[in-house]
């Protein structure tokens, strides 16, 4: 009996030694588990999403396979709310083994725009969160996170709208009528191309309707948009102050009314 003891607890002795053997090599073989980045890119789908595109190379040159990779990701806004997230999962990676991968994380443009003003008019830093885990040896689990700021530019950056001016004045059927010019400015700072239409409608002091005007625009990513939108007013109503009501349509977003005052 005591030789069985014995025997059972040099056989127990022998697997621990064992156990931290194994435990300890598939830990240091994850120094030979290369993981690189390519730069971020993104572009916009065809069902208005904008979709990050992030390359990740593996290259497994350890003495033990890596399962379960996974790469998850969240695009966080200034308030700490969850924009998008993303995740790419590698079931196995053998030794020797190389994989190319694109880590895609789908932000719905549609909704953030139309949800929220500030992405529409300022310019704003997101926080890219990443997290890493994956089993060394298909066994050991092992972590790791990143953070990395992801500049928002606002495709009406600066948005802004001048006081009227008065141009020819419209004679025939339309006695009493003017063109009126109303400027307007704003900067695409946007990475996308930014195409629509904008509608003013222009309130004097006591809020009568005195005048509108409609016109397209086409602005190419990071270039600015200065013009004058024509507006046909009724003069004898006009004041020496009142407000717009704007109405932008794009075909990724919608926004209006804006309401911006005129001195």
């Amino acid at each position: 009996m005591k030789v069985a003891i014995r025997t059972v607890s040099i056989a127990s002795a022998v697997l621990w030694v064992f156990l931290i053997a194994f435990a300890v090599s598939a830990v240091f073989s994850v120094k030979d588990f290369q993981l690189t980045f390519g730069e971020l890119q993104s572009s916009i789908s065809p069902e208005n999403e904008v979709v990050f595109m992030l390359p990740v190379d593996i290259v497994n040159k350890g003495l033990y396979g890596i399962s379960d990779f996974n790469v998850s990701t969240e695009i966080v806004d200034e308030q700490g709310f969850t924009l998008a997230r993303g995740v790419t999962l590698v079931p196995l990676i053998g030794t020797g083994q190389t994989v190319n991968t694109t880590h895609q994380i789908k932000l719905k443009l549609n909704e953030i725009l139309n949800g929220s003003t500030r992405f529409l008019f300022d310019d704003v830093d997101l926080r890219f969160a990443q997290t890493f885990s994956m089993k060394a040896a298909e066994l050991i689990p092992v972590q790791a996170s990143s953070n990395m700021s992801l500049s928002w530019g606002a495709p009406l950056y600066n948005f802004t709208l001048g006081r009227p001016q008065s141009s020819t004045e419209v004679v025939g059927q339309n006695e009493g009528y003017a063109g009126v010019a109303v400027p307007v400015s704003f900067e695409n700072h946007a990475f996308f191309r930014l195409n629509g239409t904008l509608q003013v409608r222009v309130y004097n002091n006591v809020n009568v309707l005195i005048g509108t005007g409609k016109t397209s625009f086409d602005v190419p990513q990071g270039s600015a948009y200065h013009k004058g939108l024509m507006v046909d007013m009724t003069m004898q109503n006009v004041t020496s102050d009142g407000h717009y009501e704007v109405f932008v349509e794009t075909p990724v977003f919608s926004v209006g009314p804006l309401v911006v005052p005129y001195v």
